[in-house]
């Protein structure tokens, strides 16, 4: 199974680079989908330890509130494989040098 999610997560980098490659509006999709997947990951990891401190409770007792919260699991899974992602579309990309006075 580990074996299984290490291959996911070099095969589904390189079909989005392709994809982005391809097809140029799917780079924009896929930055907007990362935007509102961290913006929603931090909230709800955010609000847990908000919540956390008010009862105060330890931190560590606490972890599985947020790390088993499917509006945290699904955005932090994309974001997993979006940042390689970016890594691949860098890599692919040409690089426009700048050339100052």
């Amino acid at each position: 199974m580990k074996l299984f999610f290490l291959l996911l997560l070099i095969i589904v980098p390189l079909v989005m680079s392709y994809i982005a490659l391809r097809y140029k509006p799917a780079a924009r999709l896929f930055h907007l989908l990362a935007i509102l997947c961290f913006y929603s990951a931090a909230t709800v990891l955010a609000s847990d330890v908000y919540a956390t401190n008010t009862h105060m409770t330890t931190f560590t007792t606490e972890i599985h509130h947020f790390l088993l919260n499917g509006w945290f699991l699904i955005p932090a899974a994309y974001l997993g494989v979006y940042i390689p992602y970016v890594l691949w579309m860098s890599f692919l990309t040409k690089k426009v040098e700048f050339r100052g006075s």
